[in-house]
């Protein structure tokens, strides 16, 4: 039998001729510490043979001061004992403390006058001198200092041996806090009473029947813990998704509920033709220098596009056409195949609309919708609302009648579905589209208009190169994936949801995203 059931064969021949124990007077008939009964008590009482009830007790216990003293005695005694039958002066009874006499002085730097240092042990003594002139021990007559009386004892050490005796709120309990000897600590402790299933008895519980159990038929005299079925099971460690993949998962559905059909995206290093040049964007353009772009250079260069195409691309941007007069300038055919990281997901929809043209060769005419969510990279300067690697959304209609009235009712439905009421347009330019519009929409926790998105109406100077006919208008708008994510999951600093800085736990209890239409 191991310890733990002593203990607990105690508390229940005990209980036996009793209503009530108290845990702290059974952890001291045994000497124990209290805190190693309280395991046993936990398990007889999951067992049922006892029921318990947290008590609290306020008592006064020593400090480590009080402790030095009980395992030595006072400083006012101390002084005490040093004084012979005779009597002694204060400067040799300092003496045998080992403090100075002679007073240190030092020189103050930049000041001429000096100041005075006291010996650090003559506080302590001060202290104890007054504390043994106040209790009887000495007195002092013409500078001699003698005792009161021999042999008499260390009363503060005497106090501190009987501290259980002395009762909280009383004078001597009070002096003995103020002078930091004792204080008061409240302990928990337990009454303990019988439990349904009480035995003067303890019987080990198991928590399981094993094979040995069975076969040497053990079992029979066995208890077992009873097995609580509704248990919750230990929680699996499993992947989680990322707040930004929620989002885009519900901008997914919103989009293909509209009808629009999402376009391959798996690319990120794209050639400048077709993320740039393919848009009638001149190559002298700002965002082509390499402070907004991240250039490759292995490869350097991409393979050959369509020779027909590339030459259609060059004529427009040299000369013009569609009633354009282009931009005028020599345009380089080793620039436009210059490998970057695309900047927009626009590269994917300008090969999307060359493959549409192609088929438009083979099976005539017919509308299109398409959208596209992935990643694309400018070189920008990382702070808390940018990256150098984000998200955008980006969404085309192919139609003959498509126009820009019909552009803002798709976006006014694409907002609606996303708790988003209050839009506003403004004009703008971009280099592909004409016209164009900022998208602005009401943020509710700022209390003011923010631009959410870009859109426009693909320039013909766009969409002839590529073959699409001049019929056929094509709407696009844009937005990022990251700042809505951002607001619906109330993330401040953009790179504690990107990047090093994440928490996984943050990933793993982030909420389902479901956005409220309006």
């Amino acid at each position: 039998m191991d310890q733990k059931q002593d203990y607990a064969s105690t508390i229940l021949t005990q209980l036996e001729s009793t209503e009530t124990l108290n845990s702290l007077e059974i952890a001291k008939s045994l000497s124990i510490n209290h805190q190693d009964l309280v395991g046993c008590l936990l398990q007889l009482e999951s067992a049922n043979y006892i029921k318990t009830e947290g008590l609290k007790q306020d008592q006064l216990i020593l400090t480590d001061e009080g402790n030095t003293i009980l395992n030595s005695q006072s400083g006012e005694y101390e002084i005490y004992q040093k004084i012979t039958e005779l009597g002694i002066s204060m400067v040799d009874l300092q003496k045998l403390f080992g403090i100075e006499q002679v007073q240190k002085v030092k020189q103050e730097q930049g000041e001429k006058k000096e100041k005075q240092v006291e010996d650090p042990k003559k506080k302590q003594f001060d202290l104890g001198f007054g504390n043994a002139k106040k209790m009887g021990y000495i007195k002092m007559d013409k500078g001699l200092i003698t005792k009161v009386a021999n042999d008499l004892p260390d009363k503060i050490k005497l106090e501190l041996q009987q501290l259980n005796t002395i009762k909280l709120g009383s004078q001597q309990a009070k002096l003995l806090i103020e002078r930091k000897l004792a204080m008061i600590q409240t302990i928990k402790y337990f009454e303990i009473k019988k439990g349904i299933k009480y035995a003067n008895k303890f019987r080990e519980q198991f928590a399981a029947l094993t094979t040995e159990q069975l076969l040497n038929g053990e079992w029979k005299e066995c208890d077992y813990k009873s097995i609580n079925l509704n248990a919750g099971g230990e929680k699996i460690s499993m992947g989680n998704l990322h707040p930004l993949l929620k989002v885009r998962k519900q901008f997914s559905q919103i989009l293909i509920g509209l009808g629009f059909e999402e376009m391959p995206t798996n690319q990120f290093v794209e050639s400048s033709f077709w993320n740039f040049d393919a848009l009638f964007q001149p190559q002298k353009h700002p965002a082509r220098d390499a402070h907004d772009t991240f250039f490759c250079s292995d490869p350097e260069l991409s393979e050959e596009v369509d020779t027909n195409l590339r030459d259609k691309v060059k004529s427009m941007h040299q000369t013009g056409g569609v009633g354009s007069i282009g931009y005028q300038y020599e345009w380089s055919h080793e620039e436009a195949r210059k490998n970057i990281l695309r900047t927009h997901t626009t590269a994917v929809s300008s090969k999307m609309l060359y493959r549409i043209a192609q088929l438009y060769k083979e099976k005539g005419y017919f509308p299109k919708k398409y959208f596209s969510i992935d990643k694309v990279f400018r070189n920008e300067t990382l702070d808390a609302t940018h990256l150098a690697e984000f998200h955008q959304i980006e969404g085309i209609v192919i139609d003959k009648n498509a126009s820009l009235g019909q552009l803002m009712g798709i976006i006014r439905e694409f907002f609606r579905q996303i708790g988003i009421n209050k839009l506003w347009f403004k004009p703008t330019y971009n280099p592909y589209t004409e016209p164009s519009m900022e998208i602005y929409g009401y943020h509710p926790v700022l209390k003011k208009k923010v631009e959410i998105g870009n859109s426009g109406v693909f320039r013909p100077e766009m969409l002839a190169p590529l073959g699409i006919p001049e019929d056929v208008n094509v709407i696009a708008w844009g937005l990022g994936l990251e700042r809505p994510t951002m607001i619906y999951y109330d993330i401040r600093d953009i790179r504690t949801m990107v990047g090093p800085e994440v928490k996984v736990e943050t990933v793993r209890s982030n909420a389902f995203c479901v956005f409220e239409s309006k």
